[in-house]
């Protein structure tokens, strides 16, 4: 195919094209090599900064164009092989060029993804040589190896004469001194090759045997003392000088300890993957808690500043009251992504199980696959829970993607339910180890799936740090769940077997004492509030409510204009509302310099982030209210930083 297009009967069928999400997008401009992103089309659908540098293209004017009429060069490329394949196939491909001229090789690799195409360039000159430098340096090792006696061991075709070297005999537990090396003639069964690998081991030499090609392996010894060791073993052939087979000749290397030392390397370096992949979430999720976060103030608040003058429209009122409800569902979404991140613990809250969970149900079903069904059996009228939202809902979500993942392409079904138990101390021991919940009335969310289940190792191993059966960057993880039940005075119960599905119970104390909604009390105050905030639409909504009250406003669009106004006369201002995430001078700049010219100002301090963070960064003597926030959060903030209007 060269005219860039495929046959109607043969591509794999391609579900319709869905634009990246931010994260992809992230990750696919953090990438040091040129990757373009087509759908079923051919049409460019997005292509990361290192392609517009390598090709020298304008990215806004190469989106939506067919890049075979963008590039005609690369028709009949590998890059139009690597595409094609993948559409023919639904399969990853990649493709090899040599560019003679220059001596480079060229690698594209493609790959399907949500209804299009990605592929990658990458100059793989730099790997060919280097695996052609690797070949050569083991063949000089072997010889080393041959020539220093290290493990060697070599068998005569032609009389069945064998010997081993001193170091291979103590590899295998014995002694030189005592061992007769006539033994291997007499005895050819003498082998020490663990019998799980002894079928590798004789394929080897019968490869090495029949093609003549040096043939290498790992595996596993079983020493006369019964200890296993790990070696890696090169086996050749020696012709004569006819050209007919004459000897088998060969080395075995001890790797026990660099083998061990290798995991522990990938260990270390799957933890320094995952610290630098969540200090990265935490910088985007950081921009997002600022931008969209202002975006909600300003929806929050004036949906709050409607309320408040609208008194007998009550299907406009409930119409508000939706669009209040929205912008909280939406600024909850933020702070899962906060907390995903890393960013602190959260409020602990007074929270019905079965209601959360119903809110956050479509963002379940969501998150399943296409071939999964998903099922809620909830209790109504549960005991409330003490409970942090966030990290909640976060871990209902973990369960339900795993639940998700271990029914693989097949369909089946999860299932949600939430109910209360009496938990004794027997059933108590019997749940994850390193629960600390006590016995009496729980409130439990089990998730059950049909999926493939676990075997007892991996049922033992399942909620260690960075231990996955699946690709990693999937979520919040279970080692995280671990410690967020803990946190809670929470357990964990799991059952699970191969081939019949998996069920994970969490089971929280129940909260006692009734919970209760005080609304914010009415008050009014005639001071002077410096708001600070770049965002006009936060400065407006905060400018409106508190004028409601009786006070007096002053806006500053960032630190460095705050600190002029405030200048003129610090003593006039009753309060100080202040964001905290600000271009021109950071929020946290601007207090102390707030504070140098009046150190006993009030300050209520604004930010997406939440209070644990924010007081880490500027200190626990200011206030503070999250954003986005109702009429009455802010009310009882500022009420609570005046000391007015108590209850």
């Amino acid at each position: 195919m060269t005219d860039g297009s495929m046959s109607a009967s043969s591509p794999a069928e391609l579900p319709p094209f869905r634009p990246l999400s931010p994260e992809q997008i992230a990750i696919l401009e953090l990438s040091p090599n040129p990757k373009l992103v087509l759908d079923a089309q051919f049409r460019v659908r997005f292509v990361n900064k290192a392609t517009t540098v390598y090709a020298n293209v304008d990215r806004d004017t190469l989106i939506g164009q067919n890049v075979w009429d963008a590039y005609p060069a690369l028709r009949g490329s590998i890059f139009q092989q690597a595409y094609e394949r993948v559409l023919l196939t639904g399969e990853p491909a990649r493709f090899e060029r040599h560019d003679h001229e220059g001596d480079r090789w060229q690698s594209v690799y493609a790959y399907p993804s949500d209804g299009g195409v990605i592929a990658v360039l990458e100059d793989i000159t730099e790997q060919r040589r280097n695996t052609d430098r690797l070949r050569e340096s083991e063949e000089t090792l072997r010889l080393a190896q041959e020539a220093a006696n290290i493990g060697s061991f070599y068998r005569d075709l032609r009389t069945g004469e064998a010997h081993w070297s001193d170091q291979l005999i103590r590899i295998c537990g014995l002694d030189p001194a005592t061992f007769e090396q006539a033994r291997i003639r007499r005895e050819p069964r003498l082998n020490f090759v663990h019998p799980e690998d002894s079928d590798a081991m004789r394929s080897a030499w019968r490869r090495a045997i029949e093609t003549g090609e040096t043939q290498t392996l790992h595996h596993r010894i079983r020493r006369a003392d019964g200890a296993v060791r790990h070696l890696f073993t090169s086996i050749m052939l020696v012709r004569d000088e006819s050209g007919r087979p004459a000897r088998v000749v060969g080395t075995s290397l001890d790797t026990t300890k660099q083998r061990a030392a290798d995991e522990e390397r990938q260990r270390i370096d799957a933890q320094m993957q995952q610290a630098q992949k969540l200090e990265s979430l935490g910088v985007l999720a950081g921009g997002i808690a600022h931008d969209f976060n202002n975006l909600l103030v300003g929806i929050l608040g004036n949906a709050s500043l409607a309320l408040l003058e609208m008194e007998g429209n009550a299907v406009a009122r409930e119409c508000l009251n939706e669009v209040e409800a929205a912008a909280q569902r939406a600024a909850e979404l933020t702070r899962q992504l906060l907390a995903y991140a890393g960013k602190g613990r959260y409020v602990i809250e007074a929270a019905d199980v079965t209601q959360s969970i119903q809110d956050m149900s479509a963002l379940l079903r969501s998150a399943t696959t296409k071939s999964t069904s998903i099922e809620f059996e909830l209790t109504p009228a549960l005991p409330r829970i003490e409970v942090d939202l966030n990290q909640f809902r976060q871990v209902v979500m973990t369960l339900v993607t795993n639940a998700s993942d271990a029914l693989g392409e097949k369909y089946g079904t999860v299932r949600v339910i939430t109910g209360r138990q009496e938990v004794s101390a027997e059933y108590l021991a019997a749940c994850v180890p390193g629960t600390v919940s006590s016995p009496g009335t729980h409130v439990f969310v089990e998730v059950r799936d049909t999926g493939s289940g676990m075997d007892a190792t991996t049922l033992r191993r399942m909620f260690e740090p960075f231990f996955s059966t699946k690709f990693t960057g999937r979520g919040l993880g279970l080692a995280a769940t671990m410690g967020i039940m803990r946190a809670h005075q929470g357990a964990i119960r799991v059952y699970s077997e191969p081939g019949k599905g998996t069920t994970v119970k969490l089971l929280f104390p129940s909260r006692t004492e009734p919970s209760t909604v005080i609304p914010a009390a009415e008050w009014r105050h005639e001071g002077r509030v410096l708001i600070v905030d770049d965002e006009s639409s936060v400065r407006a909504v905060a400018s409106s409510l508190l004028r409601r009250r009786g006070m007096r406003i002053t806006e500053a669009v960032d630190g460095a204009d705050a600190v002029e106004r405030f200048a003129v006369s610090p003593r006039e201002f009753s309060l100080v509302l202040l964001d905290l995430t600000m271009p021109v001078q950071s929020g946290d700049r601007t207090l102390q310099a707030l504070r140098a010219l009046r150190p006993d100002v009030p300050v209520l301090m604004m930010s997406g982030y939440n209070e644990t963070d924010v007081k880490r960064d500027v200190g626990p003597t200011v206030a503070f209210v999250q954003k986005p926030f109702t009429a009455d959060e802010l009310y009882e903030a500022v009420r609570g930083v005046l000391g007015i209007g108590r209850r």
